[in-house]
């Protein structure tokens, strides 16, 4: 069941990434959608975070993803058109191996 969950926020992800390739900055709005599904995979997993925790993982998520994922991001943002879709594909990776990581530390 949690891979099912874990694939429907890749989806997501791929979706708003596709819609808001060209714009620049735009990747933050892939962070909140992990914050989102890490406490979703946690609340399944009758894991309670506490409002601290929660915002604990989005700080850490944001710092890990804006060194990671947003400087690649950006930068496939310049490359019209294959980096467009180059960006799409990065963030479906990011966030499938990000909600696997999330299941195997809630289990």
């Amino acid at each position: 069941m949690p891979i099912r969950v874990i694939l429907l926020y890749s989806l997501i992800a791929a979706l708003l990434a596709a819609i808001t390739s060209p714009i620049i900055g735009s990747s933050l709005f892939l962070s909140g959608l992990e914050v989102f599904m890490i406490v979703d995979l946690a609340k399944r997993r009758n894991f309670k975070l506490s409002f601290r925790e929660i915002g604990f993982a989005a700080t850490a998520l944001w710092g890990i993803s804006t060194v990671l994922k947003d400087v690649v991001l950006e930068l496939m943002t310049l490359i019209p058109g294959p980096g467009w879709i180059a960006r799409v594909v990065v963030a479906v990776v990011f966030v499938f191996f990000l909600g696997v990581l999330a299941d195997m530390h809630f289990r």
